[in-house]
């Protein structure tokens, strides 16, 4: 171990003592440490062995987006609410600091969707893609298909498409199952549909998808929008098409010996 990125919320490290103090401790082990705003476009880079993120899941979030495809694994501290992605409470920083000079620790690689638009940019998602209904107070239709054939048709206020790791966030809120993250899968999961037999389907990572927003009355036209974890990026409307599939970028997490996923999902997702 060479060289961390501290990739740091500063709106939750306002006056970076935290980030300072990790900073110090990494040093006197003769680590070299890179301090970058989570806002910043580029944070690590190929050379970097670790990136420590600090803040909560929108932060390890748009750090994993950053540095997706460089091979720079994450282990993120929680200073925020639920932190479910961060591996390491703020009370046990040290602890986890002594395992990453030690080496004692796991990388977990972990699925990443893209979602991709016609001819714009791909986008990557660590949680989830979501096609959801512009409007309030109007459902859309859309019909979803699996590797070319049709799978089912919703009226809903919008279907979640969501990786094992985003398993835990609004496709748990919105009924969908929770999935193990190490799991070759992703899950469909209708919002709010309006039909009683509509549940989540759990589908192979290797399935490419398909939503195409139809119509639902012949008096007016459906309107969407994309998300790719709560980032609005596209509008569609009515016959328009949104691709998603499994990316070749994988979500590298550090985990931390002794702190299973059951124990984390007990422990975070008992507290409401």
């Amino acid at each position: 171990m060479n060289r961390i990125c501290l990739i740091v919320n500063e709106e939750k490290d306002t006056e970076h003592s935290v980030v300072n103090v990790i900073k110090s401790y990494l040093e006197k082990s003769n680590i070299r440490v890179d301090i970058v705003s989570h806002k910043a476009k580029a944070t690590a880079d190929e050379e970097t062995d670790m990136a420590i993120v600090l803040g909560g899941d929108g932060t390890v979030i748009r750090a994993a987006k950053s540095i997706a495809g460089k091979n720079v694994p994450i282990l993120g501290v929680n200073l925020g609410t639920l932190g479910f992605l961060t591996e390491v409470e703020k009370p046990k920083m040290y602890q986890a600091l002594d395992a990453v000079l030690s080496g004692n620790y796991n990388i977990e690689k972990r699925m990443v969707l893209e979602g991709q638009m016609g001819a714009e940019e791909r986008s990557l998602a660590i949680n989830e893609v979501i096609v959801g209904k512009r409007d309030l107070g109007r459902m859309i239709t859309m019909s979803v298909w699996v590797n070319d054939e049709l799978m089912d048709t919703y009226v809903a206020d919008g279907v979640i498409v969501a990786t094992p790791t985003g398993s835990t966030a609004y496709n748990l809120s919105a009924g969908g199952p929770v999935l193990s993250p190490n799991m070759a899968a992703l899950v469909i999961t209708p919002i709010c549909p309006h039909s009683l037999n509509k549940r989540s389907l759990v589908l192979s990572s290797d399935d490419s998808i398909r939503i195409q927003v139809e119509k639902t009355r012949e008096s007016y036209v459906d309107e969407a929008t994309v998300r790719c974890d709560g980032e609005v990026l596209w509008e569609l409307e009515t016959g328009e098409v949104i691709f998603i599939r499994k990316a070749e970028e994988t979500f590298d997490v550090v985990t931390i010996h002794g702190v299973g996923f059951y124990e984390k999902m007990r422990s975070k997702l008992n507290r409401f």
